[in-house]
């Protein structure tokens, strides 16, 4: 079907009037609106479900077409394409896997000419569509495989960005060899062409399996959205043997927690380790990924509470700790009998570090609910005994 019909205004007016709609029931009276392409219809409304929170820019603007939900489901998100924007900028870009287009969105706005590649002609087609609706005009649409436009391009650019399927086969995967296109068989080609490649790769990774993959690779970028680790970015750039840098950043309301480090630091550095003081600290999600765990005594003067509890602890508050911030008020042996008087009410956010009990079993142990106030910990301490800390937010 031509995606154009979906732009007249009588279906763009139903497809906001039956935006919240029960699907599986709107899909059921396709007799009531036989006039109408209603599949193509639910497409539409289910993609947009999924693009309100992740791409709120598309999601607003009039005349947006969307392909299908699983190409917006395995596009960046928003935020993360808007982070990348501070990375690079020059005169020519290229994104090589362009798909639904939110990165080369973003990034065109740092370069004076992008190209969008897309091998999946009709997903090409619809975001050079919204590229015009957004009013990005300096991004020409390829329909061509990355490998295909490798063999054809005779010029250079200041960025290759490349984001390979890890979906290829239905099936998910989180290695450079098993995705699509074949990066390590492309890099060659790809370092002739341009000094900066970024390649997206996932938040499961192994990052030294990576940067040993990969090689050349100047800094790991490791992008978490709310405490939500959402990417893993290598960007590869002629070193002269500099040592790799680690970049882990945590986007949230409040402002951006950063943490940059040389990779060998952390082999250099250690913690002492101490039983728990005033404060508890919790490392945010990218610097977990990262493993940047003997760094944070250093930066922040603090003390671990076991070389395998990921908490740390101090006398004062350091506010500028990139990660969650946590007042101690009470803490006892896992007992029931000696948790339970440190709670104002029978509630509690429960989380584990270094513990044989899940969250669950702890909550069905102390006979506690999720939420309220308070945060209870379980964890290891630095004489290996099983220990609850009770904590508020600071």
């Amino acid at each position: 079907m031509d995606k154009g019909i979906l732009l007249q205004p009588k279906i763009q007016a139903f497809i906001r009037e039956h935006e919240r709609d029960d699907l599986r029931h709107l899909m059921l009276q396709k007799e009531k609106y036989s006039s109408l392409p209603l599949a193509e219809i639910i497409d539409q409304i289910s993609a947009r479900k999924k693009a309100e929170r992740k791409l709120p820019t598309w999601y607003k603007t009039e005349g947006i077409l969307f392909p299908k939900s699983v190409s917006v489901e395995q596009s960046s998100s928003e935020a993360t394409a808007k982070y990348k924007v501070g990375l690079f900028s020059g005169k020519s870009a290229v994104d090589l896997t362009g798909g639904f287009g939110v990165d080369s969105y973003y990034l065109a706005k740092k370069f004076d000419r992008l190209y969008h590649v897309e091998k999946n002609k009709e997903l090409a087609q619809i975001a050079q569509h919204n590229f015009s609706c957004l009013k990005q005009q300096n991004i020409k649409t390829e329909f061509l495989s990355a490998e295909s436009f490798l063999d054809r391009n005779k010029e250079t650019f200041d960025l290759v960005y490349i984001d390979p399927d890890r979906r290829p086969d239905q099936k998910r995967v989180t290695g450079f060899m098993e995705s699509k296109p074949d990066l390590l068989k492309l890099l060659p080609e790809l370092q002739k062409i341009t000094a900066n490649i970024l390649v997206k790769a996932s938040p499961m990774m192994d990052i030294s399996l990576g940067v040993k993959e990969l090689g050349n690779v100047k800094q790991v970028i490791v992008l978490a959205i709310e405490n939500e680790l959402k990417e893993l970015l290598f960007w590869l750039s002629p070193r002269e043997d500099a040592p790799l840098s680690i970049r882990c950043v945590n986007i949230t309301k409040e402002g951006e927690q950063l943490l940059e480090y040389i990779a060998l630091e952390e082999q250099q550095e250690y913690c002492n380790y101490e039983n728990i003081s005033n404060f508890l600290y919790e490392p945010n999600a990218s610097i977990m990924k990262a493993g940047a765990y003997n760094l944070l005594c250093k930066k922040f003067n603090l003390k671990k509470l076991h070389p395998n509890t990921h908490l740390y602890t101090s006398d004062k508050l350091v506010d500028t700790f990139p990660g969650r911030r946590f007042k101690v008020l009470g803490e006892v042996p896992y007992n029931k009998r000696k948790v339970l008087p440190l709670f104002s009410s029978s509630k509690a956010n429960i989380s584990v570090r270094n513990f044989p009990d899940s969250p669950e079993q702890v909550k069905k142990k102390l006979a506690l609910k999720d939420g309220g106030q308070q945060y209870l910990f379980g964890y290891r301490n630095a004489n290996k005994d099983l220990r609850i800390a009770v904590c508020e937010k600071v």
